[in-house]
Order: C-alpha cells, then structure tokens, then sequence
C-alpha cells in the first residue's frame, strides 16, 4: 500500500470541457455544430464546455466519433478531474 508521501498528486487538473473547447477550436467547429454531430443537445455541450457537467460514457463515444480523440482519453480527464475535486474538498 503506497503511503501519501509517494503519490503524485498534482496541483491543477482541468476540467475535461477546456480541452474539448482547445479541440473544437482546432477543429474550426461550434459547440452547436459539435451538438448537432454528437446528437447532444446544445445545452449540454456548453455546460461541458464551461466545466458545469461532467462527460458520461455516452458522451465520450460520442465525442470520440466526431473529435477522433479515443473515448478512454475524454473518461480519463474526467476521472482526474473527480479526483482532484474530490481531495479539494478534503480538510
């Protein structure tokens, strides 16, 4: 069992919505178009983008057709990012 002083815990995780607004901008595409591509509703796609909802499993296959980007890396950056918020909250 690793004690706490062996861990890598780093300082800053983003939310997964940073890195999918950093793609759609590559992508030179909208959170609308990306909506309409991933059959999500418009809403949903800003509130990732803007780190107030959490991407499912759903979503990052869906995500993982539009983007090319595998559905592991989209459920990876959103556990990280649980995590982190998750000791954050620690006393």
């Amino acid at each position: 069992m690793a004690n706490k002083e062996n861990r890598y815990i780093p300082q800053v995780v983003f939310h997964p919505g940073e890195t999918l607004a950093e793609k759609l901008a590559e992508m030179k595409m909208g959170p609308k178009e990306f909506a309409v591509r991933t059959d999500k509703p418009e809403k949903t796609i800003n509130a990732v983008l803007k780190g107030e909802s959490s991407i499912t499993p759903d979503m990052a296959v869906q995500f993982e057709s539009v983007t090319k980007i595998p559905a592991h890396f989209w459920m990876n950056k959103q556990r990280s990012f649980d995590e982190y918020q998750a000791r954050e909250r620690q006393p």
